[in-house]
């Protein structure tokens, strides 16, 4: 008798971080069961002619913020109109909040609300107070944490002693430090210079957080981490100077892992002028040579994930420059931007894709291969991708509350069009079906797989 399948992806072109197979793909409850040429379709529950398309791991995205305008049922749903399956949550703790209190709490939303498979990383504003709660909040599921060497007058910088404290204490329990990497009284300086005052304007901002302060911070942290054997990710990568730092430290064998963002693969500096503090980030999009080496950075393997790094919030495009947000809507886009701009341009191969957006993203968090890959016995997370369709990006057919994209009008080729999370659908005919609370938590492990490249 045939296998009995849920599901079977008949035709299609499966895309993993492993290679390129044109082969039938089954699924029997959560977990993919077969992947063969010619699976027979008798006995499928339903069968989906894949003909012409592409079928993808689902992507996970490591890096949002479910804390402003969008929250944790929020993210989720936009993420999944995007072709995200998975998302990884920051769970801040503010100064005076507890961080074992906030990563429970942020487990609990989840669990209640979220449409997709979610984890979450701890985020210390508090470090005296908050790195003694690194061990309990392990016990969780939680094994990375985010610390800011930036936002120094803001009140989140955590200083070398505290840093160096958290770091001996991840390495001796198997966790990972992430750490945002700037020089924070630098940029502090720079912005009481040029971002106040009569004089001040957007057009500095660039000027007030130079590449050369992101490369100190990341030569700073990785020696740091050098001394304890500590693993170390850095988020949010953007200049050619932040590569290096980083190229240097894994040629010095350090266990360094590099993350950059769609925004900084696709936009320069420019979109300051364009869009004023819509398109304020930290660290900012820089220029179009920083592009270029983040491209090759990824081709290389010296960058190893794309992820959105989604903070929306509100701004006041016409107030104070200075006085705004950090941040920018990103999640929903994160896959179609990244995939428009690395296959139709050449720039990566459709497998550098999956293990960028996929593959990687599991390896290094510790949910390899149960995510990031089509394989026998993987959760049947799953992204029909039609190669084929032309979308045009606005804000009118976007989701996230905060009512702008920094890609208006940009038009993509490609775009998903069905996904499934452990067999289950959540996006069909351009609509999300996912209901919240169907996603579950995934705890992340001290089991790294080292990333993929080709």
């Amino acid at each position: 008798m045939s296998e009995q399948f849920d599901l079977l992806f008949k035709n299609g072109l499966l895309i993993t971080g492993s290679g390129i197979q044109r082969a039938d793909l089954g699924v029997r409850g959560e977990k993919i069961t077969a992947i063969a040429p010619d699976l027979p379709v008798e006995n499928a529950r339903r069968v989906i002619d894949a003909r012409g398309k592409y079928i993808f791991p689902g992507t996970i995205d490591v890096h949002v913020h479910p804390v402003y305008e969008d929250n944790v049922e929020d993210c989720s749903r936009i993420a999944a109109y995007g072709g995200t399956t998975s998302v990884l949550h920051f769970a801040y703790a503010k100064q005076g909040d507890s961080l074992l209190q906030k990563v429970t709490e942020m487990i609990e939303d989840g669990q209640a609300h979220s449409l997709l498979d979610f984890g979450v990383h701890g985020g210390i504003w508090e470090a005296a107070v908050q790195v003694p709660e690194i061990v309990e909040t392990m016990k969780l599921g939680v094994t990375t944490f985010k610390f800011f060497m930036t936002y120094l007058k803001q009140g989140w910088y955590t200083d070398d002693y505290q840093l160096i404290k958290a770091m001996d204490i991840l390495a001796e329990h198997g966790g990972m430090a992430m750490v945002h990497a700037e020089n924070g009284g630098g940029i502090d300086y720079l912005e009481d210079k040029y971002l106040k005052g009569p004089n001040a304007h957007a057009r500095y901002f660039n000027t007030s957080r130079p590449a050369a302060f992101e490369e100190e911070a990341i030569f700073r942290a990785a020696r740091l981490a050098e001394v304890f054997k500590t693993p170390l990710y850095i988020p949010h990568v953007t200049a050619a100077r932040a590569v290096r730092a980083i190229r240097l430290a894994m040629e010095d064998g350090l266990r360094i892992f590099g993350e950059t963002c769609p925004q900084y693969l696709t936009l320069t500096q420019k979109i300051i002028d364009e869009r004023g503090a819509l398109a304020k980030i930290g660290p900012p999009i820089r220029t179009q040579e920083d592009q270029d080496a983040l491209w090759q950075g990824l081709k290389d393997g010296i960058l190893n994930v794309v992820a959105s790094d989604h903070a929306a919030k509100k701004k006041d495009v016409n107030g104070d420059f200075l006085m705004q947000g950090f941040g920018s809507p990103q999640v929903e886009t994160l896959m179609p931007i990244t995939y428009d701009a690395a296959i139709n341009t050449g720039r990566l191969s459709l497998v550098r894709l999956a293990q960028v957006l996929s593959e990687n993203p599991a390896r290094i968090f510790g949910l390899y291969p149960r995510k990031g890959t089509l394989q026998v016995g993987s959760d049947a997370d799953i992204v029909v991708y039609d190669p084929c369709r032309e979308y045009t990006i606005t804000a009118e057919n976007q989701h996230s509350k905060v009512g702008y994209t920094l890609y208006e009008n940009r038009k993509v080729l490609g775009w998903p069009e069905m996904s499934f999370q452990r067999g289950r659908p959540v996006l069909e005919n351009g609509e999300i079906v996912a209901e919240p609370g169907c996603g579950q938590f995934m705890p992340t492990t001290g089991e790294r797989l080292d990333p993929v490249v080709v």
